[in-house]
């Protein structure tokens, strides 16, 4: 009987490093949604007022950029819970960092439009430990966060 389960032992190694792929694969799944990542960016998980949170993530660069779409019924309340998370103060489209014209123009095109901008008041794009740029911004429909990710290699 134990020479049985000697004989058949690289399947059973197989079997349990084709389980930790699996399990691996749904960590990864998870840590990729736009709500996990809000709160690992952010700092708190996403507010009640959010009916829908969606996340586009550039090619990678050298701050390892993340744009949410927040589509809220409450505008007012969820920027101001942004803006306190994120230690922001409204500033002008034109003092904001040109860094973001090198990550989307388009997104910079929405900035010159929005009815207000704001940007978090300290923050350091090669140590995102230390403070993140965070932009907030809007459209007619949709509120925007643009927020620094972490360095590649870190």
């Amino acid at each position: 009987m134990s020479k049985l389960r000697w004989r058949h032992w690289p399947q059973y190694l197989l079997a349990l490093l084709l389980l930790l792929l699996i399990v691996l694969m749904g960590w990864t799944y998870y840590l990729g949604k736009p709500a996990v990542t809000f709160e690992r960016l952010v700092g708190s998980a996403p507010y009640a007022q959010i009916e829908d949170l969606s996340l586009r993530r550039y090619k990678k660069g050298a701050i390892s950029p993340h744009l949410f779409t927040i589509r809220t019924h409450d505008a007012q309340a969820v920027t101001d819970r942004i803006v306190q998370d994120c230690g922001m103060q409204k500033v002008a489209p034109e003092a904001l960092p040109k860094v973001l014209d090198e990550v989307d123009k388009e997104m910079v095109a929405v900035i010159g439009h929005s009815p207000f901008v704001y940007q978090s008041t300290k923050y350091d794009l090669s140590h995102p430990d230390k403070g993140r740029l965070c932009v907030l911004f809007a459209d007619k429909r949709d509120l925007y966060l643009f927020i620094n990710g972490n360095l590649e290699g870190q």
